[in-house]
């Protein structure tokens, strides 16, 4: 179990499931999902998301696809909600995050319910992503004192950042993912504070070597690198400023 705070800086949890297509979409299964799910996600809401194609070699460059629509369905106080797209499921929890168990047993149950009625041969894509608001009080800091994750620069260059965005890709072999850290500086809100974020997102890495019936194992592989990489990237200092809370 990692750690808690009293103060967490998530802003949103997302888990989503690609899967390969292998005959026309049916627009009749978003709504032999919602059937399902209603009770808990009672409201309903389509959108139209622009689709990127991402192609799995890097040098290859994305593509355009078009709007393509997709049916939230979203619980009575819209921090939680359910998406169901073309071959797409997401799962999403925005603040109040609750634990990671709750939203785990989301995730299953949302993914039981998509192969339930949908009928899914095989995975396209998964992805697990936390995004982090790092606030810190106003005053003159130096970024290392919080965040770990952030660019350098050559001296004699000035250690002064007034503004920075960084963004790594970085292999787990040995947990069949990539996880990509994007951290850099946010447009203040409030003049009391300086802003940050954290976005960590783990992807598969080879999709060939997971079947469906090992989605959901990956899924808390995946959790459980994010949770050591998110500790990795920030420093005790940033901790105490979100209020750990100690067993007992």
């Amino acid at each position: 179990m990692g750690r808690l705070y009293e103060n967490p800086p998530l802003i949103e949890a997302v888990c989503e499931f690609r899967f390969e297509p292998d005959q026309p979409w049916d627009w009749t299964i978003p709504g032999l999902v919602y059937d399902k799910v209603k009770k808990e996600f009672p409201k309903k809401k389509q959108l139209n998301v622009l689709e990127v194609g991402v192609h799995a070699d890097p040098e290859v460059s994305q593509s355009v696809k078009g709007a393509v629509a997709r049916m939230q369905f979203l619980s009575e106080d819209e921090n939680a909600f359910i998406q169901v797209g073309p071959n797409l499921l997401g799962v999403n929890h925005l603040q109040p995050y609750p634990t990671w168990g709750k939203f785990q047993k989301m995730i299953k149950n949302g993914l039981a319910v998509y192969r339930e009625v949908a009928y899914p041969k095989a995975i396209n894509r998964i992805g697990l992503r936390y995004i982090n608001r790092l606030e810190i009080p106003k005053e003159q800091v130096k970024i290392e004192d919080y965040i770990l994750a952030m660019p350098t620069v050559p001296q004699p260059v000035p250690q002064i950042f007034a503004r920075w965005l960084q963004r790594v890709e970085i292999p787990f072999e040995d947990v069949n993912g990539l996880m990509v850290i994007q951290s850099g500086s946010l447009d203040q809100d409030d003049p009391e504070k300086i802003l940050f974020i954290l976005d960590l997102d783990f992807i598969t890495l080879d999709v060939r070597k997971i079947n469906l019936d090992d989605t959901f194992e990956w899924v808390t592989q995946a959790h459980d690198e994010i949770e050591k990489t998110f500790e990795s990237c920030i420093t005790d200092k940033m901790r105490a400023l979100f209020k750990e809370v100690r067993n007992g």
